[in-house]
Formats: structure tokens, C-alpha cells, sequence
């Protein structure tokens, strides 16, 4: 699986991963493919920070393998920046991931943000934008699974359609 949630900084000599990885199955979402990062934290703590970064690492890999970017999903046990929470998926959070500090050397290879402006795609920042999804979970949600009886089910009717 490395290969496929491994990406190069098109700037740095390091390369990033995300947590998961892989196709959706069923209905609308049959076949898309996805890319996911998971925080179980207990309280917002650096999230925003993390956030900052994976909008980056969205940006990247969507520039490298589109095909492999139908969505980006963010999972965290805990919100972040509550106040701004319905702009974490704009165009304007994702460029202004890419054009931190932190982000805009490995990302576009300059240090100046005014200059990395200029370099942007901002067809691949709308795409990377409307694919983010923010996924926030609970620990008591953990015990929301289905019993080994019903997963077998599932399994089959699934199998049953394929064929």
C-alpha cells in the first residue's frame, strides 16, 4: 500500500503519507478513490497545524495522480477552529495551506508567498477543495460496528452483486 499513499514533496528530498487509503464501494460513491488522515485526539491540541498540512499534501497528490483523489478525508476525534469550521473546505483554506510558511518552499519551491501565488493551479485548488470531507468521530461511536453475523451478511450481498 506504501505506493499508493506515499507522495514526494515536488520540492523537498522527503515524501509524506496519509493514514489510509482506497476505493469506496456501493452506490454514488462505487470505485472512487480516497485518501484519508486520521487524528484521535482528545481535544483540538495542534490540529490546525495537522489541517494546515494536509490541505498541502491534498494539494500535492491531487497535482500527481488525479485519478487517485476523488476525495480527501479528514478524520478526527475532535473539531478544531469551531469558529471558522465552515471555510476549512474553501479555496482560500487550501491556498492558504500551500502558502504558508510552513508549506510554500516544499510545495512550490520559493519562499516568498506573494511568488507562490503566481505559481498556483487553481484548477487543482478548486478540485482539491471540493473533494475534502471532514469526518468527526466520538469514542463512542467505536461501538457502533456491525455484529460478525451481520458483517457476513453484508459480505454476501455485496458478493452477490458483483457476480
Amino acid at each position: 500500500m506504501a505506493e499508493l499513499l506515499a507522495f514526494n514533496w515536488p520540492n523537498a528530498t522527503t515524501t509524506f503519507t496519509f493514514d489510509l487509503g482506497g476505493r469506496f464501494r456501493g452506490d454514488q460513491l462505487d470505485g472512487q478513490a480516497f485518501l484519508a488522515e486520521v487524528k484521535n485526539y482528545k481535544n483540538e491540541s495542534d490540529l490546525a497545524t495537522h489541517y494546515r498540512d494536509f490541505l498541502a499534501k491534498c494539494y500535492v497528490a491531487y497535482r500527481a495522480y488525479p485519478k487517485r483523489c476523488d476525495h480527501f478525508l479528514w478524520i478526527s476525534w475532535s473539531p478544531f477552529q469551531a469558529k471558522s469550521w465552515d471555510k476549512h473546505t474553501s479555496v482560500e483554506r487550501v491556498k492558504s495551506s500551500i502558502l504558508h510558511a510552513a508549506n510554500v518552499a516544499r510545495v512550490l519551491g520559493v519562499a516568498d508567498p506573494v511568488e507562490g501565488e503566481s505559481l498556483l493551479d487553481h484548477q487543482a485548488l478548486g478540485a482539491v477543495a471540493e473533494r475534502i470531507w471532514l469526518l468527526t468521530l466520538c469514542s463512542k461511536q467505536e461501538h457502533l460496528v456491525l455484529t460478525k453475523e451481520h458483517y457476513v451478511e453484508v459480505v454476501k450481498l455485496i458478493t452477490e452483486k458483483a457476480v
